[in-house]
Formats: C-alpha cells, structure tokens, sequence
C-alpha cells in the first residue's frame, strides 16, 4: 500500500521524542511518509528528525510544544496550516499512580488533561479536515489498563478508557468517509515512562514486558483493518479473559491485589 496515496504526505506524531512515539516516527518514515514531530524536548526531535531525512529521504518538521501550556492545540494547529496531515498519532501521555487521594490532585488534572481532553481536540480538528477530504488516519494510544478498572493506577485506567471508547466510536463514525481509525493498546512496554517508575516491580505481576518495534507494528499493521488491537498473546489472553470469563468486579480486586503487592513499599 501507498501510504502517500492512502493518508497524505504528512503524519503528524506527538510524544514523539521517545519510546512509543519515536517509533512511530520511525517505521512511518519507513512507510515513505513525511513528518510532522511534537514534543517537549526539541534537541532530541532535532536528532531524530535528522537520523529521519537521511535514511529515508522524507520531509521532518519539528515542533517544541508542551501539550499541557495553555493554547497549545491552538499554537500547533497554526504551525500546521499549510501541511496536509493525513494521518494522525496522538501519542504523548502520561501517568500518575499510587494511593488516589495521597496522589497530587494538579498532576491528577494533568493526567486527564493530556491523555483524553488534547486528543479529542486534535481528533476534532484534524479528523474534521480528513473527513472533508475524503482520506486520512487515526492511532489512537491507550493501554490495556483502559479495558479494566485498575487500581493505585485508577485514574491513569479510566483516562486510557476514554481513548479507547472514543477510538472504537470513530472507527464507525469515520469508515464512510474514507479516514481509518484505531486503537493501539498497549501492555508494559518498554519506555522511559516505565523505566521511570521506579517504585513498581512489575516481576511480581504476570505481565511480560514487550519493545517498542512489535508494539508499534502491530498498531499500523491494524489501520485500516481493525477497531482496536493489543499486542501480546498474553495481554490478549487478559483481555479476552476480562470480557468473556471474569466477572469485572473480579478482575478489579485481582489487579488491586496484585498492583499493591507490586509496589515497592519505602
């Protein structure tokens, strides 16, 4: 497939200095596609954006932007008027976990803020002008803690949740004009996000850590094809077991069990 002719010349990518989005940019450059990059931290979309332009010969513009600044989908929707974005990965994220209340309430609005209330807006907006051309994409990024309620990561859950929900939604409401839409939920993988988390043993969990390139592969190997797709066989296995074998308030209490016992206790 010619991902040119199928979503546009550009792919608009954010949190993309790193882990999962970094690699995003890396096998849609592979795909042929121009990039659009956003992050916080512009000497490393700088690096990557000129590793990009020379090993595939593609356009990378790169935008230093704090999602979380007030006006910022308005500063990057004007930073990209005259670029087609013919596919869209709003990627950045971020997570806070621990005990709710102990928990900091602003860094709680953040997490909120920027894992469903900014990707809804650049679905709104980008979405919209795919819709009028006929032709586009969508990755959405949640999480396998989105398909369950999750315990000392609840509000993280129910933000990836949303994604999912809304995601799954837009693959409906998008299909009759041409733009795909999925969801890439992801299991531990591999990121600075996780490696930052250093008070979780995820060992005492039954989950089995996965890289980037597979995770991401699987996300765009799905466009097109599916709502929503998870990699690994036993994150599905997980998944399959929460819809059709367990009840929910069940599988509530074993991740609150087995999250406790996880953390590393100062």
């Amino acid at each position: 497939m010619n991902y040119n002719d199928k979503y546009g010349s550009f792919a608009l990518i954010t949190g993309a200095s790193s882990g999962i989005g970094k690699e995003f940019a890396k096998q849609l450059a592979n795909k042929g596609l121009n990039l659009v990059l956003v992050a916080r931290r512009s000497q490393r979309l700088i690096e990557l954006a000129s590793s990009l332009e020379k090993q595939y010969n593609i356009i990378v513009k790169t935008i230093e932007l704090d999602l979380l600044n007030d006006n910022a989908v308005e500063t990057l929707v004007s930073k990209t008027k005259d670029v087609e974005i013919g596919l869209l990965v709003p990627n950045a994220g971020m997570e806070v976990h621990g005990d709710f209340v102990k928990n900091d309430y602003q860094l709680e609005s953040k997490v909120v803020r920027l894992n469903t209330l900014i990707p809804m807006q650049l679905a709104h907006i980008y979405g919209k002008k795919m819709v009028k051309k006929q032709r586009g994409g969508i990755i959405f990024v949640s999480s396998t803690f989105g398909h369950q309620s999750v315990p000392y990561f609840s509000n993280y859950a129910a933000t990836k949740a949303y994604i999912l929900s809304i995601g799954q939604a837009l693959n409906y409401e998008f299909k009759k004009s041409n733009v795909d839409v999925t969801v890439l939920s992801p299991g531990l993988t591999r990121t600075e996000m996780v490696d930052g988390m250093q008070d979780m043993d995820f060992k005492k969990m039954p989950i089995v850590e996965m890289t980037v390139e597979p995770v991401v592969k699987k996300a765009i190997n799905a466009l097109g094809n599916r709502q929503a797709v998870i990699p690994g066989g036993r994150n599905v296995f997980m998944d399959i077991m929460g819809k059709f074998t367990t009840p929910r308030w069940m599988l509530t209490n074993m991740f609150g069990f087995l999250v406790s016992r996880a953390m590393v206790k100062n």
